[in-house]
């Protein structure tokens, strides 16, 4: 991605195509048009990264996910009216260049007969407001075709200066997942240009750098790899240190978050750098969440934050679960449009270093809606979160986990009330006080006492506010997870065949007992049940025998509603937890919930107005480097 002296043109998209893992991730790269014959080796064949040859009698497109260019957004967010598609191509064909519409609908635009030759198309960037991409199709008759590159190319304003990151990887005892990555960033030399460093946090005992291979995969990179190590800070301390690193450095222009247990297409990280470049203003640039395990689905590319009670939602019309492999691009209008999005997440993101010396690092949260509140900091400074299409990393997916389940419920209710005072402006905190004991009560009616207690810890803490988040850091998860164990809900028991047989106990009051069909049947069993977990002892056999047991995928409340005790199974497949109900705790618990979740109400306004103006401190590149040094000096 070098400026041309002669033109002044600057490469900011290039086609790519997978190597690896080509039957699973084709339909983000090559679309056939027909889910017959749409694999690779039926209608074409990937050369390597750049090339692909398009057999006689054939067609391939490149309106895909990763090879369509995002024409919207470059209209909407830059000052480019032009881009230049030049394909070097062997054999002979037609090339042909369409443009879609916010609403999805396709058009052609140019063609060309080739052979043998370089083809270029002067394409205006004027129609997009919307909504809308670019992208050509190669189509073949008697003979065969070889694409060797294309390039999507913007003329560059005089003085122009092309930027690079400092791209850091925090980890914690995940080294294989993280060679990965730095293997991925290292092996495709046409990105390093972009590229400053790349730092390595490792929080772990595990070592990254002990992994066979490390030497390999570091050399590759050479001196632009950083590797440092540090104490368990979380994502927010991993992160937080390599945009000091960053800073430090004074050499880049901006700082890329890649999460360790992440696979990145590692042209994206060249597009968001040079899409950033050319924003008429700093500007945060998103990437999208692939399924790591379900490689042609795309979880979201970008959210909104919904101020009213405090949490995330897919931008525009937008959803999550996109699977590309059964609807392509192109046959999905609703993925043309221009979103708007508040933040992205940080398994990819791309943060101008201009941005940390204006609003500081991530707060001191350890993990969870660090990246949502900085990017609602930075919205509220003026600069904006773009979540550019193309861009994009594999993720481990959420679906086989259950936070709620976990120590990591204690950060996630925390750190959504304290992104809530510092960035809502909804009276009160508007409906969140009420959906924190809503979800209370819910889990109590699934005899999770162990999260329900530490969703009143995390209320506890909120309520001393933002000056104790940064003593915390260091030990607030351990002292959270020893917590959890005080409870039997919260103990996996590996060996099932150790645990009694499942035997009925309890004498239903509700006969048998079915998914609520509707809101009002669902409240009318809810006041039932609540009526008996407050009101009727358990049955003592249940706390010799389960009464039932429920798989992970099928937890839900109204299972729980004529039993005592359960034999639930760990969303990880690890084992069960033997689930009991307590009338004592039930009845604490409540009044606990109802008491902590009315003065978050009441006190919610002074607690705001504590944490916007404090908060700000709790980030500064100077309490960041006072917060490490304790933790090591610690250790």
């Amino acid at each position: 991605m070098t400026e041309s002296p002669s033109t002044k043109r600057v490469t900011v998209n290039r086609a790519v195509f997978p190597v690896s893992g080509v039957a699973e991730v084709s339909a983000l790269y090559v679309d056939t048009g027909s889910a017959e014959g749409s694999q690779p080796g039926e209608r074409y064949e990937i050369l390597n990264r750049r090339s692909i040859e398009i057999y006689p009698h054939s067609r391939v497109s490149t309106g895909t996910f990763f090879n369509a260019f995002p024409a919207s957004y470059w209209q909407r967010w830059t000052p480019v009216r032009e881009v230049r598609l030049s394909l070097k191509i062997r054999g002979a064909g037609l090339v042909s260049v369409y443009k879609s519409s916010a609403r999805g609908r396709l058009t052609a635009v140019a063609s060309r007969n080739f052979t043998d030759e370089t083809v270029e198309f002067d394409l205006p960037l004027r129609s997009f407001v919307d909504g809308g991409y670019y992208w050509f199709d190669i189509a073949c008759g008697r003979d065969h075709a070889v694409l060797d590159a294309a390039e999507w190319s913007v003329e560059a304003p005089a003085g122009w200066v092309p930027g690079t990151a400092t791209v850091g990887i925090t980890t914690f005892n995940r080294p294989e997942y993280c060679l990965n990555q730095i293997r991925a960033v290292g092996e495709d030399t046409d990105i390093h240009d972009v590229i400053q460093r790349v730092v390595v946090v490792d929080q772990g005992t595990e070592l990254v750098s002990s992994q066979p291979g490390y030497d390999e995969a570091a050399a590759r990179l050479g001196t632009k790899l950083l590797a440092v190590r540090q104490p368990n800070l979380g994502g927010s301390g991993g992160f937080s240190r390599a945009m000091l690193e960053a800073l430090d450095g004074n050499d880049s222009e901006y700082v890329l978050l890649l999460d360790d247990d992440a696979i990145s297409e590692p042209e994206a990280i060249a597009r968001a750098v040079r899409f950033a470049d050319f924003c008429r203003e700093p500007t945060i640039v998103g990437g999208g969440m692939l399924h790591l395990d379900d490689r042609s689905v795309l979880y979201t590319q970008g959210e909104v934050w919904i101020d009213g009670y405090s949490w995330m939602h897919p931008s525009g019309g937008t959803s999550y679960d996109h699977d590309f492999s059964e609807e392509t691009l192109r046959e999905t209008p609703d993925l043309h449009r221009l979103v708007h999005a508040d933040f992205n997440g940080w398994w990819m993101c791309l943060i101008p270093t201009a941005v940390l010396r204006e609003i500081g690092l991530s707060m001191p949260v350890f993990l969870k809606f660090d990246d949502i509140e900085f990017a609602l900091r930075a919205r509220d400074h003026g600069y904006r979160t773009v979540c550019l299409p193309g861009v994009a990393v594999w993720h481990m997916a959420w679906h086989d986990k259950d936070p709620t389940r976990t120590w990591e419920e204690y950060f996630i209710h925390r750190n959504r009330v304290i992104t809530g005072l510092a960035h809502s402006h909804a009276s009160r905190g508007g409906k969140l006080p009420l959906h924190s004991f809503l979800g209370d009560v819910k889990l109590l009616f699934m005899l999770q006492y162990s999260t329900v207690r530490l969703r009143h810890e995390a209320l506890r803490d909120v309520f001393r506010g933002p000056d104790a988040l940064g003593d915390a850091l260091a030990t607030r998860q351990s002292e959270i997870r020893q917590l959890r164990t005080e409870y039997i809900d919260a103990r996996v028991i590996e060996d099932v065949d150790a645990l009694p047989p499942v035997r009925r106990s309890s004498r239903s009051v509700f006969g048998s007992v079915r998914r609520p069909t509707n809101p009002l049947a669902a409240l009318w069993l809810a006041l039932r049940v609540g009526a008996r977990q407050l009101f009727v002892s358990q049955a003592a056999g249940s706390r010799q025998y389960p009464e039932r047991v429920i798989p992970a995928p099928d937890i839900s409340w109204w299972r729980f509603a004529d039993i005592d005790s359960a034999l639930v199974t760990a969303p990880d497949g690890s084992g069960v937890a033997w689930y009991q109900r307590d009338l004592a705790t039930m009845r604490r618990f409540l009044w606990r919930s109802v008491r902590l979740n009315l003065r978050l109400r009441r006190e919610w306004d002074t607690l705001a107005s504590k944490y916007q103006t404090d908060l700000p401190r709790e980030t500064t590149p100077e309490a960041w480097r006072t917060i490490i040094a304790r933790a090591e000096g610690a250790v």
